[in-house]
């Protein structure tokens, strides 16, 4: 496998939760858990989801 092509997708809601997992966030949507419907972010593999997440955020509010 090429590492670098290697990409996460990481599945969050506008609180700052976040997982990885697609099956887990379409559960959570579904029982209406954080109020919002989760957004996907592809980042590369290594990369701090965290602080991605917390940009991703700050710039749509």
């Amino acid at each position: 496998m090429n590492e670098i092509n290697e990409k996460l997708t990481v599945y969050y809601w506008l609180d700052g939760y976040w997982i990885t997992d697609k099956e887990e966030a379409e559960l959570m949507d579904s029982i209406n858990a954080f109020g919002s419907l989760h957004q996907v972010l592809e980042l590369p593999q290594g990369a701090d989801i965290d602080k991605a997440v917390k940009q991703r955020l700050e710039v749509a509010a």
